[in-house]
C-alpha cells in the first residue's frame, strides 16, 4: 500500500518540483498541494486522510508553526516534515515540541530529502541541524532553556506547550485539572514575564530568540 502524501507550501514552482522529486518513489503518492494551513485543515475536516504532510513554515493566512499546532492537538497520526529556508536551532526545536518528526533545509540535497522521508515514514525521526542529523530527540531541551531565562515554573512551561498546541483556555483547564481563573490568571504572568501581549507574540519570540 503507498504512502500518501499532502504539501503545504505557497511557493508553486516548489511545490510541483517536490511533488516530481517524491514521487519517483513508486510506493508514494502525492494527493494534494496546499498554499497554506488553514486549506490543509480544511481538507483534513472533510475526512480525507494523508500519512504525512510536508510542509514549509512561511505561509500566508495560517502559517507552518500554527498549523503544527492544530495537527497535534487534532491530527496527531499524521507525520510531519518541515522543510524550511529558517533553518535555526530556535525554528528546529519548536517545531519538534509542535509534534513535527522532522526538519530539513530547503537547500538539502535531494539525497537528504528522500532520506528524511523514508526515516519518518517508517516511524523515525529527522531533524538537521547545521549539518547534523539528530534521529531522535525528547524535545526538552527548548523548554529546559525557556524556563530558565525567563524564571517560568514547571506550571507555566506546561501552560505554554498547550497555547502553542492550540488548546482554549477552557481546554487547559480541564487538561490540567486547574479551574479557567487560574489559567487565565496563569497566561497574564507568562505573557508578561516573557513580555508578549498574545499568542503571535508568544509564537513570534520562541521562534525568532537567539538565545533560546
Amino acid at each position: 500500500m503507498s504512502t500518501q502524501i499532502i504539501i503545504a507550501d505557497d511557493h508553486e514552482l516548489f511545490t510541483s518540483g517536490l511533488d516530481n522529486l517524491v514521487s519517483t518513489n513508486p510506493n508514494i503518492k502525492v494527493l494534494a498541494h496546499f498554499r497554506n494551513g488553514k486549506e490543509v485543515l480544511s481538507y483534513l475536516e472533510r475526512g480525507n486522510k494523508a500519512d504525512v504532510l510536508i510542509l514549509d513554515l512561511n505561509m500566508p493566512v495560517m502559517d507552518g508553526l500554527q498549523l503544527l499546532g492544530h495537527l497535534q492537538r487534532d491530527y496527531p497520526v499524521i507525520k510531519k516534515l518541515v522543510i524550511s529556508m529558517h533553518q535555526t536551532t530556535s525554528s528546529i526545536e519548536l517545531c519538534k515540541n509542535l509534534g513535527a518528526d522532522g526538519f530539513i533545509g530547503k537547500d538539502s540535497s535531494l539525497h537528504v530529502m528522500l532520506n528524511a522521508l523514508n526515516v519518518i515514514i517508517e516511524g523515525g525521526k529527522f531533524f538537521q541541524e547545521s549539518n547534523q542529523v539528530v534521529f531522535d530527540s525528547e524535545g526538552k531541551g527548548f523548554y529546559e532553556k525557556l524556563n530558565h531565562q525567563y524564571k517560568l515554573s514547571k506550571r507555566e512551561v506546561d501552560i505554554i506547550q498547550l497555547i502553542l498546541n492550540q488548546y482554549e483556555s477552557s481546554e487547559i483547564a480541564d487538561k490540567l485539572n486547574l479551574s479557567p481563573l487560574t489559567v487565565k490568571t496563569h497566561r497574564k504572568n507568562i505573557f508578561r514575564k516573557l513580555g508578549v501581549r498574545n499568542l503571535a507574540g508568544l509564537v513570534a519570540l520562541v521562534k525568532d530568540h537567539p538565545r533560546l
